[in-house]
């Protein structure tokens, strides 16, 4: 017979060999509950919505013209896109912002996404934004189920919500780009792929490529748009690339579905696939640049407009608004020259041309080769200067030309003694002197020029000063001077210096006889605070700022403090600032508003 101990050490170890087994099934039961949760990311938390407040007077906006979204309602097409959003009686102003990214008539009342987040309902005159548990949605898609119900795709997942309701629910947490619907069944596409939601649960479908733009449903089979063309399959089979026999379409950038006719871009067209699978090309009178589904009726956006399709062809039913040249909308820098104004952009080089108080604009763009990535645009001697990423170049006539030395340009900035230029590797002085940290600057790149009582430069190391051909003094991270050692703006103001950066707010150094350096103050109210590049400029004696994110500030009158001014600009993330007579133009990475001074006098937080 076993001994007692023997028996108690067995029962023992039977014990220990149960739990082990019993954490081996609830670890991969709970790891397959976790992944499960994980695709459907599923909450259910409060929405409403509440109407903006009044605005006493608006900004005048000048943005790019494209269309994002068509909707059309029983009396009026309504269009929304970098302009705002605009039906038959014109613009409806009194958004935040003007970009939009997507628009529905949900229960035949206007609901936009707006790219720099949020949704906003229109009723009547007012519009209200939508306020989630979830905090601010970035959708980027909208599609209204047969029931009222909206669906939402957005960057932090899908959502829906119903008409009046006051909950929001997430259905899955994967970034959505587009949304259809089947029997029973949501499709939701996005960077992360495809996925079905079904009877409450998400799972992800196997595609060609992972990066859905577009979907479409055609019964029991699906369209998708991905980053290499056209797929298509059976919802419960294999979905594989379309093979497609016609040249022009292996360039498909946009599609849109009307009953079972798919209509996409392609190059130089628009290719239709009629609900047997047959492919034909269509031209327009204008090349397409996105093509839309709405009422039952197909739009295509051009250069001149939108145009609609009908019995007798395509005809032009809403011309392109005023706008900056197409696709150049993200403004860099602004100044004047030669009675125009000059408009520099990211990524679509020097425009210039004039915009005046009833908003009609007229543009001619210049050559972009040698002027990319703009940072800061002076005119001097009679032509205009350019600093941008391709380095530093010149206007002469209707030609960019290069400047010596290449290299990425930063800053420009006039002296007594004649243009100075920040580049990445130093500054270059008048008499084509070259100074850099080797020469006792606290870094290489300037971002930022100011000529006041010394020649000023911010690098994201610090603050040094020019005296002559020499650097006089410079400030650093570890002279405990400045909050934060990234300047990115500067001006003079009141005899002191104001010393904008790039995540640490605004000082000020004052001259109070204390040689060389002066005294420093920081407004701790700007914390965190991300001034953009070149953004502090002095409007009819007011200082004013522009922020990566938070829009304008302002000096208050008494030098104290800065006090954030509510204002809706195309976007607000601040780019660039020019006064302009009785007005301030500001540039924004969604285009360009203009500023009566009695708008800048509204101030609060």
């Amino acid at each position: 017979m076993l001994s007692d101990r023997r028996v108690r050490l067995i029962l023992a170890l039977s014990v220990l060999a149960l739990f082990a087994v019993i954490g081996v099934i609830w670890f991969f039961v709970g790891r397959s509950v976790r992944a499960a949760m994980a695709v459907d990311g599923r909450a259910i938390k409060p929405f409403a919505f509440v109407a903006l407040p009044p605005q006493a007077a608006k900004a005048d906006w000048l943005a790019g013209g494209e269309v994002s979204a068509v909707a059309v309602s029983a009396d009026s097409l309504w269009t929304a896109g970098s302009f705002g959003v605009i039906n038959d009686d014109g613009l409806q102003s009194g958004l935040p912002s003007t970009k939009v990214s997507a628009m529905l008539l949900w229960r035949g009342i206007p609901l936009v996404a707006l790219e720099s987040g949020g949704l906003y309902l229109r009723r009547g005159r007012q519009w209200e934004e939508a306020r989630t548990g979830f905090g601010t949605l970035h959708a980027r898609c909208l599609l209204e189920g047969a029931g009222g119900e909206l669906y939402i795709g957005a960057k932090e997942g899908l959502f829906q919500t119903q008409w009046r309701g006051n909950t929001i629910e997430r259905l899955y947490q994967s970034p959505v780009r587009s949304i259809a619907l089947g029997a029973g069944t949501v499709l939701a596409g996005g960077e992360d792929g495809l996925a079905r939601i079904s009877g409450g649960r998400a799972s992800v479908l196997p595609t060609p490529d992972t990066w859905i733009d577009w979907i479409g449903v055609r019964g029991n089979q699906v369209v998708l748009l991905t980053a290499q063309g056209l797929a298509f399959g059976p919802l419960d089979g294999e979905i594989q690339p379309m093979r497609l026999t016609l040249q022009e379409a292996q360039g498909i950038s946009a599609a849109a579905q009307v009953g079972d006719s798919i209509f996409a871009v392609g190059e130089q067209s628009l290719i239709k696939m009629d609900a047997d699978g047959r492919l034909s090309r269509e031209y327009m009178p204008q090349i397409p640049r996105r093509v839309f589904a709405a009422g039952g009726l197909v739009f295509a956006d051009t250069d001149a407009g939108l145009y609609k399709r009908g019995p007798q062809g395509w005809t032009l039913i809403r011309r392109r608004p005023d706008a900056l040249p197409p696709r150049s909308i993200h403004v860099t820098a602004l100044t004047h020259f030669q009675n125009q104004l000059a408009v520099g952009t990211f990524d679509g080089g020097v425009a210039i041309g004039s915009w005046d108080k009833n908003g009609t604009s007229t543009w001619r763009a210049l050559p972009t080769a040698s002027a990319w990535g703009i940072n800061a645009m002076l005119p001097f001697g009679g032509s205009l200067t350019v600093a941008s990423l391709r380095g530093a170049s010149r206007l002469e006539a209707n030609r960019i030309a290069p400047i010596k030395p290449s290299g990425a340009a930063f800053s420009l900035v006039q002296t007594p003694q004649g243009m100075a230029i920040g580049y990445g590797h130093g500054v270059m002085l008048p008499g084509g002197e070259f100074l850099s940290a080797f020469h006792g600057l606290p870094g290489n790149q300037a971002l930022a020029l100011l000529q006041d009582d010394y020649l000023y430069v911010g690098t994201p190391s610090g603050l040094g000063a020019i005296s002559g051909s020499k650097v006089a003094w410079r400030t650093v991270a570890g002279d405990g001077l400045l909050p934060h050692p990234w300047i990115t703006a500067l001006a003079g103001y009141k005899n002191a210096v104001y010393i904008g950066t790039y995540g640490g707010g605004v000082s000020r150094r004052v001259r109070d006889g204390n040689p060389p350096k002066g005294t420093f103050e920081h407004f701790s109210e700007t914390d965190g605070l991300k001034i953009n590049a070149g953004c502090m400029t002095v409007f009819n004696g007011l200082l004013i700022i522009g922020t990566d994110g938070k829009g304008l500030y302002r000096l208050s009158m008494d030098g104290t403090r800065f006090e954030q001014t509510i204002l809706s600009l195309p976007s607000s993330s601040v780019t660039a600032l020019l006064p302009d007579g009785d007005s301030l133009l500001v540039g924004t990475t969604h285009g360009i508003a203009r500023l009566p001074m009695s708008l800048l006098a509204q101030v609060g937080k």
